[in-house]
């Protein structure tokens, strides 16, 4: 299995280096790709399309920023995804999944060698690639593109992916075209010019992509650089393709205001791209409007551009960057930047890593009242990181956090009440607390709730209310929570009749001995 692993995660791992880690979300495109790559793999690539219809390939792109961050573990992830697709492969086959996706999008996990494996492919792909497009070839032109845009086996240099996609869009290349069109759109590796988008949207438009249809009837309705707008012509590429417009489009009036350079209306632009919101979803157009937005010194641009290039979300990851602009966005009053610049310190990224610095930047937030930094502080104060420990004020700053909703300080603090941590002992105050977090998705306080109802701990025991919650937190890959729950359902208790075949199932579907339990 092993061996089966390692080369999956290593052509897995090449897909990603060439088309970015947001390609394992779409089905289609990743199965395609690494059949072209590693048509031997036909058996693993029916594993992945079965695997990727369950949408973990979103869940690992939702998890990527806390797992990359360290405040969550790759392998709780992947027994969530385990869980998800345990009843539709074999154990072997969703381990191979699970494992290369995890890989695949830079996640540190064991695959048996697979490294040097995609270490040594990844060159011999780019001097494919660059002999490929050399040669005239308009796909390694446009994948040539992609590596230099998102610095995959590359150095990132946007004005190089330009450059690449212009030869292969001049050769007519649809996906080149259309590239092409957003950077000159964007100001990404070249100045913004309007109407060359406007030309590069049209011909990737009279080739059918429908979205660089509705950008170029867009780019007339709004206008901008070296293009006046031009309604009549806009209405006319509307009915030629087949497109609805509205004149009264909020989006549309929000484009306008970002063309003609409101940094406000180019974040809120941004934000519709990035949520999907009125627009179909698109992280690079996202990005783009949260880098103008940046570029006049916007905070909340500068705090998303930043996020964006913390995860890799959009564009390629430059932590660097990320750090400077958190750096600049708190200097002007951003306390979620202010807070992510801590961890930054903290974490090492980016910047040398200084937990000392990170605390006093995590108490600063605090004290100004932003309840991430409220926790983190509490978190510093908690463990003694960069700071002398102090369990008193840890459970103050918990309190304050929690006050305002933050679902981690609520279990926290949750915590510090039932083992009577730096505050009085309080078993109600606990269940309270564990409640609240657990309803906004927190695992370890879904599991606290668990032990709560079997032990009869600030409630009375019920057998069938801790199952239900430790289910909860088994499906979100909590191990120890699939344990209790194979417990629960073999030993029965209070509400709770033992059965053994739901006991063994639940245990086969998490990987737990049952004989152990």
């Amino acid at each position: 299995m092993k061996q089966d692993i390692s080369a999956a995660a290593s052509a897995a791992k090449q897909v990603t280096d060439m088309f970015g880690k947001e390609i394992i979300a779409d089905r289609k495109r990743f199965c395609a790709a690494l059949s072209d790559l590693a048509p031997k793999l036909s058996k693993e690539n029916k594993a992945f399309y079965v695997a990727l219809s369950e949408d973990i390939g979103k869940l690992y792109l939702r998890e990527d920023s806390a797992v990359s961050s360290g405040t969550k573990q790759p392998e709780n992830v992947i027994n969530a995804a385990l869980a998800s697709i345990g009843e539709y492969l074999n154990e072997e086959k969703a381990a191979m999944v699970a494992y290369s996706l995890a890989y695949a999008i830079g996640w540190n996990v064991d695959i048996s060698g697979g490294n040097s494996a995609a270490e040594a492919s990844s060159g011999s792909v780019i001097e494919d690639l660059f002999r490929r497009a050399e040669n005239g070839d308009n796909d390694a032109c446009f994948n040539l593109g992609e590596c230099f845009y998102y610095g995959r086996g590359v150095k990132q240099d946007y004005k190089r992916a330009v450059e690449w996609y212009t030869r292969s869009a001049e050769r007519g290349d649809c996906s080149s075209q259309k590239k092409l069109a957003a950077c000159w759109h964007s100001g990404i590796g070249t100045e913004p010019d309007l109407g060359k988008a406007a030309h590069w949207y049209r011909e990737a438009a009279e080739q059918g992509d429908f979205e660089s249809q509705k950008s170029l009837v867009m780019c007339f309705r709004i206008g901008g650089k070296n293009l006046e707008a031009n309604p009549e012509r806009a209405a006319r590429y509307a009915e030629r393709y087949g497109i609805e417009t509205s004149e009264d489009s909020t989006l549309e009036k929000l484009l306008r205001d970002a063309e003609s350079g409101s940094p406000a209306a180019q974040f809120a632009v941004g934000n519709a791209f990035y949520n999907g919101t009125g627009t179909p979803a698109d992280r690079e157009k996202a990005v783009m409007w949260y880098k103008r937005a940046s570029d006049q010194n916007y905070p909340p641009g500068m705090f998303n551009y930043a996020c964006c290039l913390s995860t890799g979300t959009g564009i390629a990851a430059d932590p660097e960057k990320a750090a400077e602009l958190y750096k600049r966005a708190s200097s002007a009053g951003d306390l979620d930047s202010l807070n992510n610049l801590a961890l930054c310190y903290f974490n090492g990224s980016g910047v040398p890593q200084n937990k000392r610095f990170a605390a006093e930047l995590w108490k600063k937030a605090a004290k100004n009242g932003h309840p991430r930094g409220q926790y983190n502080f509490a978190e510093c104060k908690f463990n003694g990181w960069g700071v002398e420990r102090n369990f008193t004020e840890a459970a103050m700053w918990y309190r304050k956090a929690a006050a305002q909703s933050d679902p981690d300080a609520q279990y926290s603090l949750g915590w510090c009440s039932e083992h009577g941590q730096g505050i009085t002992k309080d078993s109600s105050v606990a269940k309270q607390m564990y409640e609240l977090s657990a309803q906004q998705g927190n695992t370890h306080a879904q599991k606290a709730l668990g032990y709560m109802y079997m032990n009869g701990s600030g409630t009375e025991k019920n057998c069938q209310k801790a199952s239900d919650w430790f289910s909860k937190a088994a499906v979100r890959g909590d191990s120890e929570a699939a344990v209790m729950l194979v417990r629960c359902h073999k030993y029965g208790g209070q509400y709770l009749i033992p059965s053994e075949p739901i006991a063994r199932g639940i245990a086969q579907k998490y990987g737990v001995d049952y004989d152990n339990v």
